[in-house]
């Protein structure tokens, strides 16, 4: 028995071929995504297009292993492109020349010239086809063939043989990033390598790859496969390693570089060529890894065939070899009875909001009440809830400019530069831990400082990137006690101020990114001479005690990389290397490219974050992961952000404005029918558990009972300490972060067993509750009316009066109890325990 794996025959032993059947049999295939077959399905899916077009519009193929992806579009009377290329009627004239696969794919065959026709509802096009060169040996290419169809495989992914202690004795490089080592793994090593010169039918890399042996992993692509195929001529051919002069891949093309499709049309075939070095160019469709960047929105298969599942936007990946392109395709279905209700637009953020809104078919919610957004233009601009007279003030007042000017009110409070000093302290990691008590405080004044003087962003950044001298004198030098490592500086600046995550590149190119070692090394080289040492001291120094520390620039240092040993110039990360002169300090270069206005990382990445404090969530999401697997869910709000923070330079508080007073932020929590499922478009507020520091200020705040903290002054806030290492168990049940990570996600926000004992039966709460002379006792001591009594906790927990049945409820069970004290108690502590009162909304 014989199985002929694309013009290469193998003889497998009985015992080999008869588990293949049985491993078969036992494999379900998984379900990709695949056009419709039936002639009914396919006419509606085609409909009536005004023309077709197919791409490329010639094909020369040439040799035994050229290949051709075709991709065909119809194009129709309302603007829009429909994907036919998996329904269109496909026939290849004369016979012989050309193979025409499942997909629109071409094989050559021998010799010659041919024709595609390709039919779709009576419009026809043809594509010219010359195959040439089938008489001369095309030898099976290791680093651009077998590296791919690993790639393919997923052979050498992180969860497989490509982790760095690798899989049951066998290991490749991630992604094949080192070829060189990869074809030694599979040729030379003594206990590793899973091919067989001399009898290359069995080799384990072709047995286990295409299931017939067993293997943990599962199949990883068919017998007769691209894939299945290079791998087998290449044992075939003697297991042959590429020439040094191999041309490398310079580019990589994929069509259509993006997409806009409607219902019925939820497919979509990608064609990819790479071009190489020497201009040369070779179709690379199915030997190139393709991913999704939301599987639940729209999944692809390997040979390029994407289909959606509902409506939505992805980014699919396409990666051959190192290099990567992401390709953005949106799909619409029309929701019946939807009419768009033009909302009003307050500025550009709505604009751009909206828009897309319109586009996916999702209605905005309606503006909030005046209660909702008091509440929470107080909490997202300074931390804090406003106080009853704050609250009624602004319920009372008639004017309809009145949330603009308290907009503006709210970021010239000292309040702003408490709450938004702690936000950028925890991604600095401000900690007594790394920098001493005298370290922390002074990074919380420094930032606390700068943010009451509105200091731009760019000139802080630029103070913390550049700083020298004494730790504590010049609190932005302590960033280089926290990072001392050359590679820990470079990640930790990349994520904090280009929201780019580098570390993956540190051993091996980034997966799922184009940043390479080179680019990781770089970047760590800007740091290369950045030096410390501790304070000097005059006398004896106390045993065990902990000076400040001296930053300085040294004359020397270089940073090399480590697989090729090359020493390595700074570099712009996405840019290039850069040009520093032996006299300058190499941070004050990084400093002035990194914030200039010209560099879109910069101002995306602040931006972002901004965005993500005052709204609940990124354009960007995670806020420090910007990447093409990872794209924005509206590219045009956050360019024109970003342009617009450029623009008035790096003004926070113009930035903060801007968000606040869109009608986007101010949009009500309450969905609609359109946007119940909508958790990506901003079509209406996010509701989200309030920071453990906010929290634990509103309880006091409602109940007047302030928060005593140990080595703190008497009224001292949550919001305002310095680190978190003041150990208080309800701001560690609520997230409180270590700041151990230059990340927004180590502040948890997630609900768990401690915050709900800490909100039962706590003694945070309860202590505040039962004050003698918090609040209620205050209320209860000047012999108030019960539904005065009740108005007064309404407006301090909720900002807002209690609704009807509400006062109801609360007036008959202060009536019923003989205690009324305990049944006011009872009312607090419910209030406290409301979704209303702990969340943001």
């Amino acid at each position: 028995m014989q199985f002929d794996l694309a013009r290469t025959r193998f003889s497998l032993s009985a015992c080999a071929r008869g588990f293949g059947l049985a491993f078969a049999l036992a494999t379900t295939a998984p379900a990709f995504a695949a056009p419709p077959v039936e002639a009914e399905e396919r006419k509606a899916v085609i409909g009536q297009p005004a023309t077709i077009e197919a791409f490329p519009q010639t094909v020369t193929l040439s040799g035994v292993r050229d290949a051709r992806q075709l991709v065909v579009n119809g194009k129709y009377g309302d603007g829009s492109v429909r994907d036919l290329t998996g329904v269109v009627d496909l026939k290849v004239e004369p016979a012989g020349v050309v193979d025409l696969q499942e997909g629109g794919y071409l094989r050559p065959k021998k010799n010659g010239n041919a024709t595609v026709t390709v039919r779709a509802n009576g419009k026809e096009v043809r594509v010219a086809v010359t195959v040439a060169g089938m008489d001369k040996v095309t030898p099976v290419s290791f680093r651009r063939d077998v590296i791919a169809a690993m790639n393919v495989g997923g052979c050498n992914m992180g969860a497989c043989h490509g982790t760095p202690s690798g899989k049951n004795g066998f290991k490749l490089s991630l992604r094949g990033f080192d070829p060189a080592a990869d074809y030694l793994q599979l040729t030379r090593e003594q206990f590793g390598r899973r091919t067989g010169k001399h009898d290359p039918e069995q080799s384990l890399l072709l047995l286990k790859g295409v299931g017939r042996v067993p293997h943990e992993g599962g199949q990883r692509f068919g017998a007769t496969s691209v894939p299945g195929e290079v791998v087998t001529a290449w044992l075939a051919e003697g297991l042959k390693d590429d020439a040094p002069t191999l041309p490398a891949v310079k580019k990589v093309e994929v069509t259509p570089p993006a997409r806009l499709l409607k219902a019925p049309s939820k497919w979509q075939q990608l064609g990819v060529v790479a071009t190489f070095a020497d201009d040369s160019q070779r179709d690379v469709t199915r030997l190139t890894n393709f991913s999704s960047s939301d599987p639940s929105i729209a999944d692809v298969t390997p040979t390029g065939m994407v289909e959606f599942k509902r409506s939505g936007e992805v980014a699919i990946l396409c990666r051959y070899l190192e290099e990567l392109v992401a390709v953005r395709i949106t799909y619409l279905e029309p929701r019946d009875g939807f009419v768009w209700p033009k909302p009003t637009e307050t500025n550009f953020v709505d604009t751009h909001t909206f828009a897309k809104l319109k586009q996916m078919s999702i209605a905005p919610s309606e503006l909030s009440e005046d209660h909702e957004f008091v509440r929470r233009a107080y909490l997202d601009c300074i931390g804090r809830m406003p106080t009853t007279d704050e609250a009624k003030a602004f319920l009372a007042d008639k004017d309809a400019k009145k949330r603009d000017k308290l907009i503006d009110a709210l970021v010239d409070t000292p309040e702003f530069a408490d709450f938004w000093a702690l936000k950028w302290a925890d991604v600095l990691r401000s900690s007594r831990k790394t920098i001493q008590v005298k370290g922390s405080y002074g990074m919380q004044a420094w930032l606390r400082g700068h943010f009451l003087k509105n200091t731009p962003m760019d000139k802080i950044v630029q103070e913390v990137i550049t700083a020298n001298g004494n730790s504590y004198s010049n609190p932005p030098a302590n960033y280089y006690r926290i990072a001392k490592d050359p590679t820990a500086l470079a990640e930790t600046t990349a994520q904090l101020f280009l929201g780019v995550r580098m570390q993956c590149a540190k051993c091996h190119n980034h997966p799922f990114e184009r940043w390479s070692q080179d680019d990781y090394y770089g970047m760590a080289a800007w740091f290369a001479r950045v030096r410390t040492k501790p304070e000097p001291t005059i006398g004896a120094k106390p045993n065990g005690a902990v000076t400040a520390e001296v930053v300085f620039t040294a004359r020397d240092g270089e940073v090399n990389q480590p697989r090729t040993g090359k020493q390595m110039k700074p570099r712009y990360i996405g840019t290039g290397d850069a040009d520093v002169k032996p006299s300058e300090d190499r941070r004050a270069v990084l400093a002035a490219w990194l914030t200039s206005s010209e560099n879109a990382f910069f101002s995306k990445s602040v931006a972002n974050r901004v965005w993500f404090h005052l709204m609940g969530k990124g354009i960007v999401d995670p806020v420090d992961d910007f990447r093409d697997s990872n794209p924005s869910c509206n590219d045009e709000l956050l360019d024109a952000l970003a342009k617009d923070f450029a623009k008035n330079k790096f003004d926070m508080k113009v930035l903060v404005k801007t968000i606040m007073k869109s009608r986007t932020y101010q949009l009500s929590a309450q969905p609609n029918d359109s946007n119940r499922d909508d958790n990506k478009y901003f079509s209406h507020a996010v509701t989200k558990l309030l920071t453990a520091e906010q929290l634990l200020d509103a309880i006091c705040d409602f109940t007047a009972m302030p928060e005593k903290f140990a080595g703190l002054p008497v009224g001292t806030r949550a919001i305002q300490l310095p680190d978190g290492e003041v150990n208080h168990p309800f701001l560690k049940a609520f997230g409180q972060p270590a700041r151990e990570l230059a990340c927004e996600c180590e502040r948890e926000s997630d609900g768990n067993l401690a915050q709900a004992l800490q909100l039962i039966n706590g003694p945070t709460v309860n202590e505040k509750v039962r004050g003698a002379n918090n609040r209620l006792g205050k209320l209860l001591a000047a012999k108030m009316k019960d539904d005065e009594i009740l108005n007064e906790l309404y407006f301090a927990a909720l900002g807002r009066a209690p609704f009807a049945d509400e006062k109801q409820i609360a007036l008959d069970h202060v009536a019923k109890r003989d205690d009324k004290r305990k049944a006011w108690e009872d009312l607090v502590w419910a209030l406290v325990n409301t979704r209303e009162f702990l969340f943001r909304h």
